[in-house]
């Protein structure tokens, strides 16, 4: 009687997980491409992310998905956010906000111009790689007549930052699935 009911336990604790040892051979399995190009650029969509479309259905920057930042998702594209990082390296960094697009550097000299701080916020917009996702902000600290002024850079120096920061991203790109 022992026995018999030592088998009946075994049977009721191995019954849930016989099903899964099952082979289904009536539904065709996919597995992902590899080495493709269509492969790849369904990849690089997802990273750049998207939802812009053109002419109806055809898209210009990826999937029309976008995560969740609270699912750990990025909010912002992520070329773009290393670059920034490492273009605004020069300066210690006072915050990085990778879900808001968000970077500000803490003030730092330059050793070409040891007379003025500079401050720089750069701010990542979007998560397609575009020339209107980046905005950068500089700002410049010089001191005259032994007072400290705070003032905006020049517009064409933030678009000269604002063009470093896109090109190290297009290379970051181009260089990432070499």
């Amino acid at each position: 009687m022992r026995k018999l009911a030592m088998v009946a336990l075994a049977a009721v604790m191995v019954a849930p997980v016989l099903p899964a040892c099952t082979v289904v051979t009536d539904r065709e399995q996919t597995y992902p491409e590899y080495g493709s190009r269509r492969a790849e650029r369904k990849r690089v969509e997802a990273l750049e992310g998207g939802g812009d479309k053109v002419l109806g259905d055809i898209s210009i920057g990826g999937p029309d998905q976008r995560g969740d930042p609270s699912e750990g998702a990025a909010a912002v594209n992520l070329y773009l956010w290393r670059a920034a990082l490492e273009t605004l390296s020069l300066g210690p960094l006072e915050s990085a906000d990778p879900f808001g697009g968000v970077i500000i550097t803490d003030w730092f000299t330059l050793d070409e111009d040891p007379e003025n701080q500079y401050r720089v916020t750069a701010y990542i917009l979007g998560r397609q790689l575009r020339t209107d996702n980046i905005r950068v902000a500089l700002y410049l600290r010089s001191v005259e007549n032994g007072n400290a002024r705070t003032r905006r850079a020049s517009t064409a120096a933030e678009r000269r930052l604002e063009d470093v920061i896109l090109s190290k991203a297009r290379t970051i790109r181009a260089t990432q699935y070499k």
